[in-house]
């Protein structure tokens, strides 16, 4: 009797074990309210996803510019498995639920026109704050907005705002870039917008070290996974070195995404333009992975809020038009194509 105990108490631990081995790193990433589900095919090696960010109105108030829904119905020429969107996808800033809940379901009541699974990686907008100080505006990242994103996204409870999920051959993973900061956090001076008397001081953006350890967690246990896409808000590697993300987040995820040479393509928003950072033209150089030459990086926020003008610094890779980026999977390479596509600069007022 006492063997069968014994041999019932291991058995028990090594199913706790188990289980604790596959909790180990991101939690599975949920779908965007109102897309349609994800088909996982395990097995493919040939597929199409579209990556966008930053439909959000120009003015809190706004309904959706119709940029958004035209990227929807212009990518379906690719066949898109699914889309990434790399947040923004509200005006927010507000603390209001009944306006946050407007604003989401505006987004929402066009995602079905992507006629695939919507997967997002929070933005600014979504999760902060501006807060007036003197004649200063300070955007500042809240819990209660987040807990506004975990709800309207329909996160399941106790849910972090980020994860991943798997198609085919690959791995896809959402930063969230928007977390609110430590008290030991080192912070980069935030990008100041607006003119002299009315100006917001931004956010730089947080990457918890819980984030970053869960993070390193998941890469490491899919070194197998031919490409791993990672997609967020603030960029790694901005157009405007203001406008990216906290300096001592961003040479963490940087370093770490370098021990890694399945990870392809880290893909950002926030600013309102295409960038494509590690290259000299508008188009980015196609991919074979694994590559010892660390990943490519490319920012992408043209998605329907209002352009920003490319810094004079900036070449041949950086342009200032609406858009969203088409990415090819086949195999061990990768390509992208980057698509413009036509807006207007006026969207409505919503009705009360």
């Amino acid at each position: 009797m006492k063997s069968l105990f014994t041999f019932a108490g291991i058995f028990a631990a090594l199913l706790l074990a188990d289980r604790a081995s596959a909790q180990t790193g991101l939690p599975p990433l949920p779908q965007v309210p109102q897309s349609a589900p994800l088909k996982n095919q395990p097995n493919a090696t040939h597929f199409w996803f579209i990556v966008a960010g930053d439909n959000r109105p120009s003015a809190k108030g706004f309904s959706q510019p119709p940029t958004p829904g035209q990227i929807f119905k212009d990518a379906q020429q690719f066949k898109p498995a699914f889309f990434l969107w790399c947040g923004d996808t509200i005006y927010g800033h507000t603390s209001n639920q009944q306006t946050l809940g407007a604003q989401y379901q505006d987004f929402f009541n066009i995602v079905p026109r992507a006629k695939a699974a919507v997967f997002n990686a929070p933005g600014n907008h979504e999760m902060d704050t501006v807060q007036t100080i003197g004649n200063e505006y300070i955007e500042t990242p809240n819990a209660g907005l987040q807990a506004a994103y975990l709800k309207y996204m329909k996160f399941p409870p106790n849910a972090p705002t980020y994860g991943a999920f798997d198609y085919g051959n690959s791995r896809f993973i959402a930063v969230d870039t928007e977390e609110v900061a430590g008290t030991d956090s080192v912070r980069s001076p935030g990008k100041v917008v607006g003119k002299a008397g009315r100006t917001t001081t931004l956010d730089p953006g947080c990457v918890s070290k819980a984030q970053m350890d869960l993070l390193a967690q998941d890469l490491d246990a899919n070194k197998t996974k031919a490409h791993i896409f990672i997609f967020m808000h603030h960029p790694i590697m901005p157009a405007r070195a203001d406008s990216g993300l906290n300096q001592a987040d961003a040479a963490a995820l940087q370093a770490l995404f370098n021990k890694y040479p399945n990870v392809s393509y880290v893909i950002a928003a926030h600013e309102h333009l295409y960038f494509n950072a590690t290259g000299t033209t508008l188009k980015p150089a196609d991919r074979q992975d694994p590559s010892t030459g660390g990943p490519s990086y490319l920012v992408s926020g043209g998605a329907g809020a209002p352009l920003e003008s490319c810094p004079g610094s900036a070449g041949a890779n950086c342009g200032s038009f609406n858009h969203y980026l088409a990415f090819e999977v086949d195999g061990d390479t990768v390509k992208v194509q980057v698509v413009p596509v036509s807006s207007t600069t006026r969207t409505k007022a919503r009705k009360k």
